[in-house]
């Protein structure tokens, strides 16, 4: 007797940042340096963010180590910071190296301790470029084990962001989506700063991108009923135990490629219908039930597992909290 079966797939979309969250004045200068476009490459997931602006003060360059607070001017008690160079590779523990300063006041500090500081750079004593370092690269490094620093404080307290916009680069790079993106400047022209330093929008707006590395997948089967969420309409498939039907075999590979489209559209939708940004005119009121997505693909539904993110993003409709990969206590 041939028997027939009916069983359903469930998948979950894997995602991950490889690129500190940056702010839209940053990116401007950031987006054309090489080494910048091949940890971006892979990230088709972009969110518009804003928080008060982060800097350091307090900043003391002594030899060998780096001191300064990680503060916004609130009341939030600042993060006091430790930082070594040559403990991170970034020259020997004998050799000198050229700390320069960049400041978000026209008139900087020309005395330590520096105040007011949006980022600082380090070269060797022959004008080597070294590395970069403004507060939510410093935080964002430190949080994935790039970089080794002592820091005293909460860092939660600086993780914090509203989101204005959520969209998706899949066609084309992610550089080049945001690069005149109409989004981002009504963003830029329309929000006011949110700092007690009068300064430009520019430096508070951000960017943070997702890059989808992969999934996994459900099997129910055979299919009862059970393991679906509410409402969730089940995509069946169906196949048999007749010799030479191979749909049973074909069933359990998977649907998609790692690098499908279709993960891209449905991670875009699902974020925009939970958030409900303000910016974005389409909601996707009919989710899961959208073009192009992964049910399109035979897939009942998905979930979205983010695996590092380095922010706690909110709206008034939806929160997401920090994901971290150390204690920040």
């Amino acid at each position: 007797m041939i028997e027939k079966y009916q069983a359903v797939k469930k998948i979950q979309i894997h995602a991950q940042t490889t690129f500190p969250i940056v702010s839209a004045y940053e990116f401007e200068f950031l987006k054309s340096e090489a080494a910048t476009k091949s940890l971006l490459k892979p990230c088709t997931i972009y969110f518009i963010i804003q928080r008060p602006l982060v800097y350091f003060n307090n900043m003391r360059i002594d030899t060998g180590v780096i001191s300064f607070e990680i503060t916004d001017g609130s009341s939030n008690p600042p993060l006091k910071c430790h930082f070594e160079p040559s403990v991170n590779g970034f020259c020997r523990e004998d050799e000198d190296i050229f700390t320069e300063v960049h400041f978000y006041k026209k008139i900087p500090d020309t005395e330590q301790p520096f105040f007011d500081v949006a980022a600082f750079s380090l070269f060797s004593l022959n004008e080597e470029f070294l590395g970069y370092f403004s507060p939510q690269n410093f935080i964002y490094r430190y949080l994935s084990n790039v970089i080794n620093a002592k820091i005293e404080g909460n860092i939660t307290d600086y993780l914090d962001y509203d989101v204005h916009y959520i969209g998706k680069a899949f066609s084309q790079e992610i550089w080049n989506r945001l690069t005149g993106h109409h989004k981002m400047q009504s963003i830029l022209t329309l929000e006011n700063s949110l700092n007690t330093k009068s300064l430009k929008a520019p430096f508070e707006i951000a960017i943070l991108m997702l890059a989808i590395d992969g999934f996994s997948e459900t099997v129910l089967c055979p299919f009862s009923g059970f393991g679906l969420s509410q409402g969730a309409e089940p995509i069946l498939h169906e196949f048999t135990s007749e010799d030479g039907d191979d749909s049973y075999e074909q069933y359990f590979l998977p649907n998609l490629a790692s690098d499908a489209e279709e993960l891209t559209t449905e991670v875009e939708a699902m974020l925009v219908n939970q958030f409900k940004p303000k910016y974005n005119k389409v909601i996707f009121e009919n989710y899961p039930n959208i073009k192009g997505g992964t049910r399109s693909a035979g897939y009942t539904e998905s979930k979205l597992m983010i695996e590092k993110l380095p922010a706690t993003l909110r709206t008034e409709t939806h929160i997401q909290n920090v994901i971290l990969l150390k204690n920040t206590q």
